[in-house]
């Protein structure tokens, strides 16, 4: 099996962080067809990163298709922004 690496990296807080991943190239092309994740310059932005393990583990450890986990990731995303809103409004 022929594995395609990735390379990807951040900015957060003027700090870099870089990471190495090995997906298969076809797996990647599938996701980006359907929209999961967006590469760019064979790379993914670090947010899409997360999103894309996320989505891995839901398939291999609760059986979830990969529309269904896509549609997993984004509920539980929207999820905690709304706790997190709803924590800056309590200190208010």
């Amino acid at each position: 099996m022929k594995l395609i690496r990735i390379h990807c990296h951040t900015d957060i807080e003027e700090k870099v962080t870089d990471c190495y991943l090995e997906f298969h190239p076809d797996l990647l092309a599938i996701y980006e067809d359907m929209g999961v994740i967006e590469k760019k310059a064979n790379g993914i932005r670090y947010e899409e990163l997360h999103r894309l393990e996320k989505i891995i583990r839901l398939k291999r450890n609760c059986g979830v298709n990969t529309v269904g986990a896509s549609i997993i990731v984004d509920l539980l995303d929207r999820i905690e922004n709304l706790q997190e809103e709803v924590e800056r409004l309590r200190r208010k």
